[in-house]
């Protein structure tokens, strides 16, 4: 989703090729894509991938590298292997990793004394079952839209997650296991770009209907000025270089902020484009190397929403057929949540191609709602960087890539 936005934020105004293991990833669909590349997996042959990736660099028929993705932990681990033959706004390792891991960005906000939910940080299946105040989260250290993320509610769920954690390994005392109340608030998500540790622009906004793992199928843009002191703060404290993204919870009532995590990757260019704040375009001139200027405030009560992303969740959540084509209508129509919203993701003004992967996958769903299943652990598996492959990539980084990837 983050990949299609940057091809409507940029698209008009650059050449741009896409590379993705998967011959059916939505961006390879798109009036706006040069060329598509197949490359490895980067969360499954890190190696291989790295390999693929400097190879084509060295062609030099490239200005710029933007990752959108998890592979940002890959490319920020061997990026004085990439930035010889390309420009890519990318944070030092050690800044990016603070935020990509869930208990180093749980220590960041307890250092820098920003607000979160109660978290304690656990390494093996005692620890765990000690803590008994429910409800609460239980989260390994690194996965991507949910998936390494279970909320207890009583013991008895307690047990049941801890069974889950052991049988998978991660409670086997090398990895951390972050514990976490619930927020306070509603659901909000904030965007900032930062060169060499200085704001250049901030973009938040709430979200009105999460999906499974998570995921933002309805925003609002809002401007909370807290948070971007807040991210100021986490940027200078970091000297960040690139972008990055906060999910947090809004107390209306007072005003609060608590941060539950963060991801340092690329977020909604478009979207905050739309707002009247050109991230993407800021991107581009951070990663070859420009002076940027601040962007301005992006406007507020914008509407957002992700048409074929919510036909997936309702899946996920056991819609029938029925109910899925009454969202098809209800978008088509532009009623309920979708009126006065702009779609994200199919815009065929702009980009005809778009309408072929919201086609196919409606049209997949209508067949087979439980579909959505396989839909969602392939999409998410191939962006994600679950707590194995960050391992892995670490590992390659410290015994060095081969020989010749270098």
């Amino acid at each position: 989703m983050t990949a299609r936005e940057a091809l409507y934020a940029l698209g008009p105004r650059h050449t741009i090729d896409v590379l993705d293991p998967s011959p059916w990833c939505q961006c390879r669909f798109s009036s706006l894509v040069r060329r598509w590349r197949r490359c490895p997996s980067y969360n499954q042959d890190p190696e291989a991938y790295l390999d693929f990736l400097v190879k084509l660099l060295q062609t030099g028929e490239y200005d710029v590298l933007l990752p959108t993705h998890e592979q940002i932990y890959l490319v920020s681990r061997f990026k004085d292997l990439i930035t010889p033959h390309v420009g890519v706004a990318v944070a030092d390792f050690d800044a990016l990793a603070r935020l990509q891991s869930k208990a180093e960005f749980a220590r960041l906000l307890d250092e820098l004394e920003l607000p979160a939910p109660a978290t304690l940080i656990v390494r093996n299946r005692a620890e765990l079952e000690h803590y008994d105040e429910f409800p609460y989260y239980v989260k390994i250290d690194f996965s991507t839209a949910g998936n390494g993320v279970r909320r207890v509610e009583n013991a008895d769920e307690l047990r049941r997650v801890a069974d889950e954690f052991e049988s998978a390994g991660w409670l086997d005392g090398r990895n951390e296991v972050v514990l976490q109340r619930p927020a306070k608030g509603v659901q909000c998500s904030a965007s900032a770009i930062f060169q060499h540790g200085r704001l250049v622009g901030v973009f938040d906004y709430h979200v009105r209907r999460p999906g499974v793992g998570g995921w933002n199928m309805n925003g609002v843009s809002v401007h909370h000025p807290i948070v971007y002191e807040h991210m100021r703060r986490v940027g200078e404290h970091l000297s960040f270089h690139g972008t990055f993204f906060a999910d947090y919870f809004y107390d209306r009532q007072t005003g609060r902020p608590e941060y539950i995590e963060a991801n340092p990757r690329l977020g909604p260019t478009f979207y905050a484009q739309l707002c009247g704040s050109d991230f993407g375009e800021q991107i581009v001139r951070l990663s070859l190397g420009e002076e940027v200027e601040p962007l301005p405030t992006p406007q507020e009560g914008v509407r957002s929403h992700q048409a074929f992303l919510m036909r997936i969740s309702f899946a996920l959540e056991g819609a029938t057929r029925r109910r899925l084509l009454g969202e098809v209508w209800r978008s088509l129509r532009k009623q309920g949540v979708y009126h006065d919203s702009e779609n994200l993701l199919t815009r065929p003004r702009a980009d005809w191609m778009s309408v072929l992967p919201a086609t196919g996958v409606t049209t997949l769903l209508l067949a087979a709602p439980s579909a959505a299943k396989l839909l969602y652990r392939n999409t998410v598996g191939n962006f994600s960087l679950p707590e194995t492959a960050a391992r892995n990539i670490r590992e390659l980084a410290a015994a060095g890539p081969a020989p010749h990837a270098r």
